[in-house]
This record gives structure tokens, sequence and C-alpha cells, in this order.
């Protein structure tokens, strides 16, 4: 695992290959490289390689989504990474249809069974007749299998198997805490928009490896997507358009505004709830998943340094 590298050690292992730059060296030598990042669940580090062979495979590769290959190499020490470590890399070799990923896919540090049974308890606290069975039908058996396993994002937050599960829960309960703690709130209305929120990620973020954007998810987002499968099974269900509408309110609006993606802004107490619910719950993953435990690190969704407490 690229996580429990040190420096001097070899390596031979199965490694995603985000290449950065390929090029030629400065004279005198004017060797051929390449640069970029190797992954895998455990954690990133950057590579490079002066490999004629490997840089042409790579450069013959389709960088528009992420490569995975058996990796050979060595751990040297570069003083442009963070942790002082990078892969200088030997050689590479394509992997075949029967080896085995999983150490590429991430995983969250959750309990998966104990979230779906949260989750499922969640939809069965709703009592609105046309709000549960709304549930009930966009969360039938078939679609949960897949709705339990995508992530949330490609990278950004909870961007892990299962991640999109573990952020919903956590919404949904955030959502209802506060909702309990403001009061003169609809509690239901609230706990099926924080349950339904990023519901269009099944359709949007692909479970395969790197996580790529699916056609759909690339054309429409998952805002829209979102909102459009709770019209259709309100209309299969035969459900006014007008008994929905602050639902899909909630839906349309829980990025809070335009500016970070929102179709429509917050107007309503259980827009604004479940728009804070869905914000804290996607900060406080990157305190979760951050590398650098005890010292100061960088964020890229949130632009700034934070401090990670060990």
């Amino acid at each position: 695992m690229i996580s429990e590298l040190v420096a001097g050690e070899n390596v031979f292992q199965p490694m995603i290959l985000k290449t950065i730059k390929t090029g030629k060296s400065k004279a005198p030598s004017e060797s051929l490289f390449a640069r970029g990042n190797v992954e895998d669940k455990s954690g990133s580090l950057p590579y490079i390689t002066f490999d004629a062979n490997t840089v042409e495979i790579i450069r013959n590769s389709d960088n528009s989504k992420p490569q995975a290959f058996f990796v050979s190499g060595k751990v040297d020490v570069s003083k442009y990474s963070s942790n002082g470590l990078q892969v200088l890399i030997e050689h590479i070799e394509p992997l075949k249809p029967e080896d085995d990923v999983s150490m590429l896919m991430p995983e969250g540090r959750f309990d998966r069974q104990a979230y779906e049974e949260k989750f499922q308890a969640l939809c069965k606290s709703v009592h609105t007749p046309t709000l549960r069975k709304i549930l009930e039908t966009v969360f039938n058996p078939g679609f949960c299998k897949t709705f339990f396993k995508t992530p949330a994002g490609m990278k950004m937050h909870h961007a892990y198997l299962g991640g999109l599960l573990e952020h919903t829960v956590n919404v949904a309960e955030l959502a209802a805490s506060m909702a309990e703690t403001i009061g003169n709130v609809d509690m239901d209305l609230v706990l099926s928009g924080a349950l339904l929120h990023d519901v269009g990620k099944v359709k949007e973020i692909s479970t395969e490896l790197g996580f790529p954007y699916m056609t759909e998810g690339k054309l429409l987002g998952h805002i829209t997507i979102s909102a459009l499968m709770v019209r259709d099974a309100a209309a299969e269900l035969k459900i006014p358009a007008a008994s929905i509408q602050e639902l899909l309110h909630i839906i349309l609006s829980h990025h809070g505004e335009k500016e970070k993606g929102s179709p429509m802004e917050c107007v309503t107490k259980e827009a604004f709830i479940v728009h804070y619910a869905d914000e804290v719950d996607a900060v406080m993953n990157q305190f979760d998943t951050a590398e650098a435990k005890g010292s100061w690190s960088f964020d890229y969704m949130l632009k700034r340094d934070l401090f990670l407490r060990k």
C-alpha cells in the first residue's frame, strides 16, 4: 500500500497513474520523462520516470480517465513532495482483466451495514403519505444496491465506495437535529429533502476505477437529475406537481447559492436546514480523509490550510 512505503523500498504493485506532464529534460541529457501522481486506496505519492518505454506507454494511454498499471520501481526522496517521498518508476505493465484491483478502490472508514440500517430507518420515519411513497419508489431495492456503493464525489468529498450512503445519512441526521432545535419546521419535508438531495449522483458518478463522470452526469449534473427522478416518481404515483414543489426546492437549492451550482437559492426554512447540513458534512469529511494528521494540510475544496489534529 502506498501509505506504508518508505524511502529506499522497492515496489511492484497495482497503482493508478495520473500523469501531469511528459516531455524531454533539459540539455545536456534531453532524456524523456513523465511525472504525475500514483494512487491506491491508501493514499498517493508523486512519481517520475525516465524510462523511454514507460513514457511511450503513458503517452499512448487514454489520459481522460485514470489508468491502472503494475508499477515497478523504487521509493526515492523528493524535496518537492509534501512527505518528502516520490516513486521513481522503472517499468509499468498493463493490468489484466482478471487482476484484483480492490486495493485501488477507495473505501470509507465507516460501518456500511450500520449505515444501510440507519438509512432504512430514516426513510421509515417519514410519515407524510406522499413523501413516504416517493421515498419508497425512488429507493426501491434494486436502486439501493447501486446507491449504497456509489461515491458522493470523484475527489472533493466522500470520494470512496459507499460515500453517497454515508453522506446522505449524515446530512439527514444533522438536518433532523437542527430542525428539532429550531422548531416550527416540517420534519418529514426536511428528512425527505436530505435523503433525496444527492440521489442523482447514482446517474452522475460511476463506480468504476477512478469514479469517472457518466455522460448523463456531464450533460445534466446531479442536482437536475435528482429533481427529475423525484418528479418522475411523483408522476408515476399520480401525485400532483404542486404537492412536491417544496421538496423539489430543497433539492434544487441545496448548494445554497447560484455561484455554487444551485439553480435556486434557499427560500424556506427546510431548504436552509438541508443546505447547511450538506455543507457541514462535506467540510467535516475533509478532516476525516486528509492524510497528514497532526499538521497543516492544504485542502483544495476549501482552498485553505486545515489543521489536522492527531
